[in-house]
């Protein structure tokens, strides 16, 4: 009974990698992409907005692919604030 318990723990080990659970191996993927450099199109896309929103230091070439996407998520939240109508005091 214990061989099956050694051969299920090394089938385990062999079907992910260094012995991550799989349900674990898509979110530490994930995070091994959020902290490469970010893409052609997130530079392209926070350098626009950070024009727009006036906020040229928002815009730096050696950002994370997280990093720019928090920058770019709130510079559209802030652009989105001042598109709106103002409001009457």
């Amino acid at each position: 009974m214990t061989g099956c318990k050694r051969k299920r723990l090394g089938a385990k080990d062999t079907a992910s990698p260094k012995g991550v659970e799989p349900r674990y191996y898509a979110a530490m993927q994930r995070a091994v992409d959020d902290t490469q450099r970010m893409t052609g199109e997130q530079a392209a896309t926070l350098k626009r907005l950070a024009q727009a929103a006036y906020e040229l230091d928002a815009f730096k070439p050696n950002l994370t692919r997280a990093e720019a996407d928090l920058r770019i998520a709130t510079l559209a939240a802030k652009l989105k604030l001042l598109d709106g109508p103002p409001h009457a005091l």
